[in-house]
């Protein structure tokens, strides 16, 4: 079934996850660790965002192509409570900023329950501590 998404990464400026090696001559390249996921899907609505979180278990900067990876781990909890877990790939350059998020989504709770999926969202970061994303992608339900 498509899956649509827009919304926007809300990051936690109070948590910090270093990307690259530390000295020279590396500059230094950080993500905020946590955050949350605010906005609308089409297979759910509205997201709560307190309970839409998400994790960076870790991050590396490649300076040969410019592109930070993260991996990332969250869940999203619709309106109405039902939720699901994934796990993404975010790829970011540090040259123009643009990001794009490879979603993969695992079972959760009430809709959600054994349902798999993939979404890529796409956005550029501002600087500030959210970022505007969305995309498409489709998702399995097994109820």
């Amino acid at each position: 079934m498509p899956l649509k998404f827009d919304g926007t990464i809300i990051t936690d400026p109070k948590s910090e996850t270093v990307c690259t090696p530390v000295g020279d001559p590396y500059p230094y390249i950080s993500h905020s660790r946590t955050g949350w996921l605010q906005g609308n899907q089409s297979q759910g609505g509205r997201l709560i965002t307190e309970q839409s979180t998400w994790t960076i278990l870790n991050c590396d900067t490649n300076f040969d192509t410019m592109v930070n990876t993260s991996l990332i781990e969250g869940v999203n909890t619709m309106a109405n409570g039902d939720s699901f877990s994934y796990t993404s790939c975010m790829e970011t350059n540090i040259v123009t900023m643009e990001i794009v998020l490879y979603v993969t989504i695992k079972s959760g709770t009430g809709r959600y329950e054994g349902a798999t999926g993939q979404i890529t969202l796409k956005g550029t970061s501002t600087g500030l501590s959210t970022i505007p994303v969305s995309g498409w992608g489709t998702v399995a339900f097994s109820k």
